[in-house]
C-alpha cells in the first residue's frame, strides 16, 4: 500500500494524522507496519508534457521504420517506458514498463530528451 499526503496547510496534516491514527496499531499487530518517509513534494510531469510526449510518438511512428516495419504510438510508448524508465512485474510474470506517471517535471523533461535523441540517432526521425 502506498499512500501519499501532499501537506500544504493544517487540513492536510489533520488528514495525516488522522490517517495514522486510525491504521497505524492494526497494521503493526498485524505484523505489517506503516513506514513513513517524509520528503520534499516534486510534481509530477505537467499536462503540457504529456502532450509533448504524445504528440512526438505519434511521429516517430508516423516517420520511422524497424526492419521494415512500423508500429503504433501506443507500441513506442511502451518501448520507451522500458528501455528509459525500467520495467516491473505484473502478476503471472509478464512485464510492463514502469508508468510515466511516476516521474517529476524534470525527469520527464529528460525522458523527453532522451526519446528525441534516440529518434534521431537510432531511427533517423528528426522532430522539431
Amino acid at each position: 500500500m502506498l499512500k501519499t499526503f501532499v501537506l500544504r496547510d493544517d487540513i492536510h496534516c489533520r488528514q495525516l494524522y488522522a490517517f495514522l491514527r486510525s491504521n497505524w496499531l492494526r497494521m503493526a499487530q498485524s505484523g505489517k507496519p506503516l513506514g513513513v518517509m517524509v520528503a520534499e513534494h516534486k510534481a509530477r510531469r505537467s499536462n503540457p508534457q504529456n502532450k509533448k510526449l504524445w504528440a512526438v510518438l505519434h511521429e516517430i511512428a508516423e516517420h520511422a521504420w524497424v526492419d521494415g516495419k512500423q508500429y503504433s504510438a501506443d507500441a513506442w510508448h511502451e518501448h520507451f517506458k522500458r528501455q528509459f524508465i525500467g520495467v516491473e512485474e505484473l502478476p503471472g510474470g509478464a512485464t510492463a514498463g514502469i508508468s510515466t506517471a511516476t516521474l517529476d517535471v524534470d525527469a520527464f523533461s529528460e525522458y523527453i530528451e532522451r526519446i528525441l535523441h534516440y529518434a534521431t540517432t537510432q531511427l533517423g526521425v528528426v522532430i522539431e
